[in-house]
């Protein structure tokens, strides 16, 4: 079953900016954020078919003459998991493939950022399911690419974090407003639906959670009332302490039916249920004599 951050990307793979250079964008954040560059070519390579298409056909956009290679390999024989592998030659129009949209370029608009982020997720991004621990993702090859996400992330307001991890540059964020107004921003609509839908189902349940605690923790506070009340009342009767008609009628009610609360006594007696806990307090304090 494909996971919510495989469906993501899969959405995202779907769109395409009308801008062209929104495209170059989109595209330069995937290749420099995901692949390994050398002087005369780019490798980037994507477990989603989805993504590898969309990087070839905004290569085709772009740079249509462009010298590129395309390849599935099966990575292993057990998970049977295949990666798509696309090499871009630097030659001709793509031999400063960085130059036409460059770093200063990027960050001058909004739309540029947003294009670019959503290509470095593409890239190396992955999203935890909302309905587990909200958590997403950037992974960078490179430390440089990193930096750039998050100062493009800074620059849009978004709060992340930074680590190393196996020697990839990873940045990280877990807020929930976060990660919804990140998928929504760069055009994931449809993941943004389940995740509000998975955000307000766990809101229900953590509700209905803390009103079952609630109500759990006032029955225990309830039956140990009880018990106290009926050890007092025990240890009265067992010592023959004279009592006033109305205590005797909060002993005789709290005897029977052990099981209720003070309130629900006090409704049978048709007194106030401060007025039934002050009764008990008296009879807590003749029962404290014999103890």
């Amino acid at each position: 079953m494909p996971s919510y951050a495989h469906d993501v990307k899969n959405e995202l793979a779907r769109k395409f900016d009308e801008d062209p250079e929104c495209q170059r964008a989109e595209l330069a954040a995937i290749f420099k954020v995901g692949s390994i560059i050398s002087e005369d070519r780019m490798d980037f390579s994507t477990a989603n078919a989805a993504v590898a298409r969309k990087v070839i056909t905004l290569l085709k956009r772009l740079y249509p003459d462009a010298t590129k290679e395309v390849a599935a390999v099966r990575t292993k024989r057990l998970t049977r998991t295949m990666r798509y592998a696309v090499r871009l030659f630097l030659t001709g129009h793509t031999e400063n493939f960085f130059s036409g949209l460059d770093s200063a370029d990027i960050i001058r608009r909004t739309r540029y950022k947003i294009s670019y982020l959503r290509g470095a997720f593409l890239a190396g991004g992955t999203v935890n399911r909302p309905e587990a621990q909200y958590y997403l993702e950037i992974m960078s090859l490179n430390k440089s690419a990193s930096d750039f996400v998050r100062r493009i992330f800074a620059q849009l307001e978004f709060n992340t974090s930074a680590r190393v991890r196996n020697n990839d540059f990873v940045v990280h964020m877990s807020e929930a407003d976060s990660i919804w107004e990140f998928l929504g921003m760069v055009g994931a609509e449809e993941g943004v639906d389940r995740f509000e839908s998975a955000r307000n189902m766990k809101e229900v349940r953590a509700n209905v959670n803390r009103i079952t605690n609630c109500e759990i923790a006032n029955l225990n506070k309830a039956i140990d009332a009880a018990q106290r009340q009926l050890a007092d009342i025990r240890l009265v009767i067992k010592n023959n302490v004279k009592v006033s008609d109305e205590l005797r009628q909060a002993m005789d009610i709290r005897l029977k039916y052990p099981e209720c609360t003070v309130g629900q006594l006090a409704e049978k007696i048709f007194i106030t249920r401060p007025g039934l806990m002050y009764r008990f307090k008296i009879i807590h304090k003749l029962a404290e004599k014999f103890r």
